[in-house]
C-alpha cells in the first residue's frame, strides 16, 4: 500500500500508533500483564480516541503558519508560499475526526453493537 503525505502528515498514523503502544504500557503496568490485549476490545479504541486531541493540535498549529508573501518585481504579482501537511490530501488537523471515527467504529463493533 502506498502512503502519500506531505510535510509532517504521516503524523496523523503515527500519534495513534504511539498512543496504542504506550496505552498498552500503561494497562499491562498499573493492572496484570495482558490485560490491555485481553480487554482490547474497549482498551484499543480508548487509547485511539484519546489521541484526537493532539492529532487535531499538531495539525491546526503546523497547517495555520502563516506563509511567505513573495513579490514578481516584474509583474507585482504575489504568491504565498505555504507548507501543507497532510495524509492523502486530507489536511493533518481533520485527520482527528478521522481517527476518532474508526476507533468509535471499531468500539462498536468489537462489542456486537454493529
Amino acid at each position: 500500500m502506498l502512503i502519500i503525505w506531505k510535510g509532517w502528515g504521516f503524523l496523523a498514523v503515527v500519534i495513534p500508533l504511539a498512543f496504542m503502544v504506550l496505552g498498552q504500557f500503561g494497562f499491562d503496568f498499573i493492572y496484570d500483564k495482558g490485560f490491555y490485549s485481553a480487554h482490547s476490545s474497549w482498551t484499543a479504541p480508548l487509547v485511539s480516541l484519546l489521541s484526537t486531541p493532539l492529532i487535531y493540535f499538531v495539525g491546526n498549529k503546523l497547517n495555520n503558519k502563516p506563509g511567505r508573501l513573495l513579490i514578481d518585481p516584474e509583474t507585482n504579482e504575489q504568491v504565498i508560499l505555504k507548507n501543507t501537511h497532510d495524509l492523502f490530501w486530507i489536511p493533518l488537523q481533520y485527520w482527528s475526526f478521522i481517527v476518532g471515527a474508526i476507533s468509535l467504529f471499531i468500539y462498536m463493533q468489537s462489542n456486537g453493537y454493529i
